[in-house]
């Protein structure tokens, strides 16, 4: 199919070329997903869905769009071409839009990064789907104070898919790849009617490696039970722990501002940092695409440029902004590449219950709920659930509290990382701990 797929996109080229483009661009995708979702103890959702489509960017005349079809029969592609070409040359004029220089194709890795699971995908059946989710409720029923359950919901999903990307001016390539999912969420009772949920999950681009369905609901359950009771502890400055499962989205937030559109647009607080201290020296993270069985590995971006390994941050330096050709022009500097893939983490020495007795007494961060961080700033408020610590060991529950701060005051109150990296998310973040910051509660 790949070779399929390479053809309709130097099709699609090509016929911008004949129609005058100067420059084009074309990715053209086939994506099988099913998932299944399983409620107290019947059928919930079921979802197939197999996609085929087509995108162009265009360069004609100094102007610039990009466009997508799902109609890939020959003639409807060549009223959708006509129709791309004539609406681009009404656009404005634009200097800084152009391919990637063909230099950044070069050195592309020709290995195998691990991303298709052949076998997974064949015994992704309909009744081993239905066995999985099933599966996963029976461990949620089955532990320790399942007695107090609410309701139950679980799923499993798996995806296989391939794209093509080629450029008019020397770019060809293709992938394929597989992903593999299991989730499971619980909610139980408590007091006043409050119903605390708990969730765990796993994903993979292999299926063998996913973590057994037995193990995900108990951990569901026991995360929910967690919560039971919980209430605010009193507002102050306290150290944390951030927990592996949820420390990216505290992160995601300092990694949004080095995207080339935050900066080009003067909205990010870390366009004038780079190879500045703005975390604490224990912070060195890299983006490593070629990570294998990665869950955002690629050998080529979404430029075409190919894939390198870069630092991020070393000893808390910021090394790198992302920047992809079109912000790159306009900010006079030279490309990257256009967002991350696979975050990894210089990780420490203790896990979680290490970092647990480094702290003593502090908050345990296991959730986060709605909040706002400024990319332009840097402050943020963001709301929080956990345990309180006392001697290294969690005491009683937390909820209804707000972390808030400024993150260039933030990151650098870090101060170790585990080493339990997240292996069901591309951004494989540890757990964190960090010396006293701002909570709000009672």
């Amino acid at each position: 199919m790949s070779h399929e797929l390479l053809e309709q996109a130097w099709g699609a080229v090509r016929g911008a070329q004949r129609r005058g483009a100067q420059g084009a661009r074309a990715a053209a995708h086939r994506v099988r997903e099913s998932t299944l979702e399983w409620r107290d103890g019947a059928l919930d959702r079921l979802q197939e869905s197999t996609r085929m489509g087509l995108e162009v960017a265009l360069f004609v005349d100094g102007r610039y769009s990009t466009h997508a079809t799902s109609d890939l029969r020959p003639e409807a592609l060549e009223g959708f071409l006509d129709e791309c070409v004539a609406m681009t040359r009404v656009l404005a004029e634009d200097a800084h839009r152009a391919l990637p220089d063909p230099a950044r194709y070069q050195g592309r890795f020709q290995g195998d990064l691990g991303l298709m699971d052949e076998a997974g995908v064949a015994g992704s059946t309909p009744a081993e789907r239905r066995r999985l989710v099933q599966a996963l409720e029976a461990a949620v029923r089955a532990g320790p104070g399942a007695d107090q359950l609410a309701s139950v919901t679980t799923a499993c999903s798996d995806t296989a898919g391939e794209r093509a990307l080629v450029c008019s001016n020397g770019m060809e390539g293709s992938w394929r790849g597989s992903s593999f999912y299991l989730w499971a969420e619980c909610a139980v009772k408590d007091a006043g009617g409050r119903k605390p949920e708990g969730w765990w999950y796993s994903a993979r681009r292999q299926r063998g490696a996913l973590q057994a369905p037995e193990e995900i609901g108990r951990e569901a359950l026991r995360r929910a039970l967690a919560q039971v009771g919980a209430k605010p502890e009193p507002s102050g400055e306290h150290p944390c722990v951030v927990e592996a499962a949820v420390a990216g989205r505290l992160f995601a937030d300092l990694l949004s501002p080095l995207s080339g559109w935050a900066i080009q647009q003067q909205r990010s607080f870390l366009a004038d940092k780079l190879d500045q201290a703005v975390a604490a020296a224990c912070l060195t993270l890299a983006d490593d695409p070629l990570l294998p069985a990665g869950l955002a590995s690629q050998a080529y971006d979404g430029e075409g440029m190919s894939a390198v390994r870069r630092p991020i941050f070393e000893q808390g330096v910021l090394r790198t902004h992302f920047l992809d050709t079109y912000s790159a022009r306009k900010l006079g500097r030279e490309p990257t590449t256009g967002g991350a893939s696979n975050l990894v983490f210089q990780g420490g020495e203790r896990d979680l219950a290490g970092l647990l007795q480094a702290m003593g007494t502090g908050l345990l961060v296991t959730g986060f709920s709605g909040g706002n961080s400024n990319a332009a700033t840097g402050d943020f408020s963001v709301g929080v659930k956990g345990m309180w610590v006392e001697g290294g060991r969690p005491v009683r529950p937390v909820a209804e509290m707000n972390l808030s701060g400024n993150h260039l005051a933030l990151w650098k109150r870090l101060a170790e990382l585990g080493n339990d990296p997240n292996p069901s998310s591309s951004l494989r973040i540890p757990s964190l701990r960090f010396d006293p910051v701002q909570f709000s509660g009672t």
